[in-house]
């Protein structure tokens, strides 16, 4: 790749809006939950943020003769949640000072699916979430929930140690110049302390310098990642943060926690998965590995944080252009379709009851329809080379359909109002 497409392909990414939500603090009331408190408060003074406390309790299950275990609700678990609602309170009074109000929820269902929930119905900035000492991921909140909070949900995720009390100061960020890595440092850098020191990590494979082939390829390679830099730097510059990159060969979760310890980094931050224009580093292997083994607090950006933050702003700057004509609605859909196959949509169906809940996202568009006798609208996304075998999304009692554009007049939001909410397909 040459310099030139290099800097075409960072010419297309612009800071992305970051939600601005409050700060959701998961615990399960145990002492490893304890880190999690005096670093959202802190954070929550930082970001000028609310705090919101979450915890979830597995239903009870009741063995039945003849049939698997079945959760079965009991009389009891009022006064169970009130028990876990007590302890969470005093969690709280003891680790926040001066104490603060901050709203407590307790949930039943299976912990990181409930968690994940409640972030998304709060569109919660960050999940908080105490690590435990000596980097024991297995000890906090239970088993890998840390990792399934990742995988299941949207929201940036903080795995605090128990040191970690104020804005972190010395902040390493593993970067593979991808959009997504550099949605993760923007996260980052806005938590981080107004005079940090950043150090902007890329794992490089481990060429050898034994065959000529190799060292020139590792020579290019070398010259394509300080651009990187460069530009990444360009677009992360903030009053008061210093910056130094770093480009190391081998495994990225080894080579990253080598850079942390002789850093004596504070925190250390991945995106969980990525395209660069150099290689794929950041994948889930390497975050549950810094989960797993750093030395210090980790900080875990779901790529589809990004991709959802980046839709959302574009829905709040587009402009409603017109409502369609639901008595010829099918060939507004048509026509709709004809315009926008093949565009890559992030879908979000907000319920009156449930809230926002995310469908997909990158899913590419082949089109929509719509059954006059069913008042039902059909999503269908999926590749050309699947032949006619797409993901299909119905939705029944359409109410009104409507289309938003940007301000070069392109479609980007596609709205259907229906009994109990509404979807939208927000464009890329």
């Amino acid at each position: 790749m040459t310099a030139a497409t290099q800097r075409n392909a960072f010419a297309a990414y612009h800071a992305t809006p970051q939600f601005i939500g409050p700060i959701v603090v998961a615990s399960d009331t145990s002492p490893h939950s304890d880190a999690a408190f005096p670093i959202a408060q802190s954070l929550a003074e930082r970001t000028n943020s609310a705090v919101h406390i979450v915890s979830a309790m597995m239903p009870f299950a009741m063995p039945m003769y003849a049939f698997d275990t079945v959760p079965v609700p009991l009389e009891t678990d009022l006064a169970v949640r009130e028990g876990r609602e007590g302890l969470l309170n005093a969690q709280r009074d003891r680790l926040v000072q001066p104490v603060a109000a901050w709203p407590v929820a307790v949930r039943t269902g299976e912990p990181a699916r409930e968690i994940v929930e409640f972030a998304s119905e709060m569109k919660a900035r960050v999940i908080v979430v105490g690590r435990g000492r000596h980097a024991a991921l297995d000890r906090a909140l239970g088993g890998e929930t840390v990792l399934r909070l990742l995988q299941l949900g949207d929201a940036p995720v903080l795995a605090a140690e128990a040191k970690l009390t104020t804005p972190p100061r010395s902040v390493v960020i593993a970067t593979d110049f991808s959009e997504f890595s550099l949605y993760a440092a923007q996260v980052a850098l806005s938590i981080a302390a107004p005079d940090a020191h950043v150090c902007l990590v890329h794992v490089a494979p481990p060429f050898s310098k034994t065959d000529p082939g190799l060292e020139d390829r590792a020579t290019a390679y070398r010259n394509q990642a300080l651009h990187g830099f460069a530009q990444v730097h360009e677009r992360l510059l903030r009053d008061g943060i210093t910056f130094e990159e770093l480009l190391v060969e081998g495994n990225p979760s080894d080579e990253l926690i080598k850079v942390i310890r002789t850093k004596e980094a504070d925190l250390v931050v991945s995106a969980t998965h990525g395209y660069g224009f150099l290689r794929r580093m950041i994948l889930g292997s390497v975050a549950a590995e810094l989960l797993r083994h750093a030395p210090c607090s980790v900080l875990c950006v779901p790529g589809s944080a990004h991709t959802l933050a980046a839709a959302r702003a574009r829905s709040a700057t587009t402009t409603p252009t017109r409502a369609f004509d639901m008595t010829v609605l099918d060939a507004e859909l048509k026509a709709f379709s004809d315009r926008n196959a093949g565009r890559s949509c992030t879908v979000e169906v907000d319920q009156r009851d449930l809230g926002a809940q995310i469908l997909g996202h990158a899913l590419p568009l082949v089109g929509a329809s719509y059954d006059r006798t069913e008042h039902m609208v059909s999503l269908m996304f999926g590749a050309s080379e699947l032949a006619g075998q797409h993901l299909t999304h119905s939705i029944g009692a359409v109410s009104a359909v409507d289309a938003s554009t940007d301000s070069d007049g392109r479609e980007r939001v596609l709205r259907i109002g229906h009994a109990d909410g509404q979807t939208l397909v927000l464009l890329g």
